[in-house]
């Protein structure tokens, strides 16, 4: 299955652990599920196990891939019932400038 989101604010983890109030990455969240739901309206369920890919363009000012984890968790957390270790086997992020801001997100049940 193949995902593609466009829309999403840009969130560096780097801003996202530099002592972020609580409220603002409240908000944050709260606007990734409203853009997420409106583009993807399953929720993936926890009876299978899955291996995820997710390529960020950036238009301007890419990020490098280890600083878009803020947003993969976000993404996780909305598009699957549940993202423990039992579920979620592993995680590929890469990253790249890009025409538009996007996440293209390819999931395999393993």
């Amino acid at each position: 299955m193949t995902i593609i989101l466009t829309g999403l604010p840009k969130v560096s983890l780097n801003k996202w652990y530099s002592s972020i109030h609580w409220t603002k990455r409240k908000k944050m969240k709260d606007t990734y599920t409203m853009i997420v739901k409106s583009q993807f309206k399953d929720v993936l369920p926890k009876d299978c196990e899955y291996n995820t890919e997710y390529h960020f363009t950036f238009k301007s000012r890419a990020l490098d891939a280890s600083n878009c984890v803020a947003m993969v968790k976000m993404i996780e957390d909305i598009v699957f019932e549940d993202d423990s270790y039992k579920i979620i086997k592993s995680i590929l992020i890469t990253s790249s400038k890009g025409l538009e801001d996007k996440v293209e997100i390819k999931i395999n049940k393993t």
